[in-house]
């Protein structure tokens, strides 16, 4: 059951209007704003002709003005709850329009039940340092290697979660000494390496000056890494795990069809204030996990990246992710497909945590990056994971 079927019909029509007006919407996912717009406003352009005239339309008119505010969301919601309690055949026409805009919209809005108290003070890198655990004891030959990616060239939120990621990592109630952790870095200039060594069992510098080309890093991460376990998880550097995320996902690979998988369905990408909240809860107090109903999150149903686990031998026999893709988008979506080809993937429905951050370039040169790329045209004929550069087209 979704947590928008639990809510009042009004409170469900309000969330429509945030995701209608909230910038962040197509700042989160430009393209699937562009499938999911006009089935915002096919519920909310007709609920603005039917509150006219009624003290709602107000409230829905602040509401679109300040779509972040939780004491606006509330008060619209209570108004169109008092409307529609007084309009049944109104009430039917909003809950057919809103099931059928729920079947395409592909960015919704959460706002849990927890949220809109006293923010938490922001957390910086300098502070996360302070929070640093004992790095836990490794297995003689570990189960899995996690791979993440990473650039910062300003300092600040990414640099943050990065922190907070693998602070997370190492805080399991199991797993954690099954696992070793990789950063690979790449840019002109290591310029994190003396803050990520010591949290990492591996760090790579990989130089690079062009546009941030996250397939690169990840393969060549798999293959310097000292290790070489049976299981890889690739992880963004934005995705805060709770203390069951190691245990949890090596236990499915239990099944032996299991090529590779998903665990989430809904990626829960925090606004700034839950994004801090997030971070002192699981890594300063050391909570096991933070409960979305906690946070409030634009959510992306079903985004092929963040977090795929993938057997091995699955991933190099399909050349890693695609090296000619740089830039943003459409890396993750070529691999998931690559590998459903390749072996049995599946989804699950784990909660994903993904830290806010400054957007990155969408566009190049007013195209989507990638555009140019033929979707499932990439083999391990190419070769991957050279640390001299990306890998061209054969």
């Amino acid at each position: 059951m979704s947590s928008a079927s639990l809510m009042s019909p009004g409170s469900r029509l309000a969330r429509f209007v945030v995701l209608a007006n909230d910038p962040a919407v197509p700042a989160v996912a430009a393209d699937w704003w562009e499938i999911s717009e006009p089935h915002y406003l096919s519920v909310v352009t007709p609920l603005a002709e039917f509150t006219a005239g009624d003290r709602a339309a107000g409230d829905l008119a602040r509401l679109a003005e300040e779509p972040t505010d939780p004491g606006r969301e509330r008060a619209l919601a209570a108004a169109l709850d008092r409307l529609l309690d007084r309009d049944p055949a109104g009430l039917r026409r909003f809950a057919a329009l809103m099931a059928a805009a729920e079947e395409h919209i592909l960015i919704d809005h959460h706002r849990g039940t927890l949220s809109g108290g006293e923010p938490a003070d922001p957390v910086g890198p300098d502070e996360l340092l302070t929070w640093q655990r004992p790095r836990p004891a490794r297995s003689a030959g570990p189960a899995a290697l996690v791979v993440i990616p990473f650039r910062d060239r300003t300092g600040g939120a990414r640099v943050r979660n990065l922190l907070a990621c693998l602070a997370s990592l190492r805080d399991q109630s199991s797993g954690a000494e099954d696992v070793t952790v990789t950063v690979v870095e790449t840019d002109d200039e290591p310029r994190w390496r003396d803050t990520i060594e010591p949290w990492v069992d591996d760090y790579v510098f990989a130089p690079h000056t062009g546009h941030f080309n996250k397939s690169w890093a990840v393969n060549v991460g798999v293959r310097r890494s000292s290790s070489a376990p049976g299981a890889l998880c690739v992880l963004d550097a934005d995705i805060l795990a709770d203390d069951r995320f190691v245990s949890r996902n090596l236990a499915r690979f239990e099944r032996p069809e299991l090529a590779a998988f998903l665990p989430y369905r809904g990626m829960f990408c925090l606004d700034d204030p839950s994004s801090d909240a997030a971070i002192r809860a699981r890594v300063q107090r050391g909570e096991p996990d933070v409960p979305v109903d906690a946070v409030r999150a634009l959510v992306l149903r079903e985004p092929p990246g963040a977090c795929l686990w993938v057997r091995s031998e699955t991933f190099h026999r399909v050349g890693g992710f695609d090296e000619r893709f740089q830039g943003w988008g459409g890396e993750d979506d070529d691999v998931v497909a690559r590998l459903a080809a390749a072996g049995r993937l599946e989804r699950f429905d784990d909660p994903l945590l993904h830290l806010s951050h400054p957007r990155p370039q969408m566009v190049l040169d007013g195209r989507p990056f990638n555009a140019h790329i033929e979707p499932m045209s990439w083999t391990a004929s190419h070769g991957y994971g050279d640390l001299r550069g990306p890998a061209a087209a054969g």
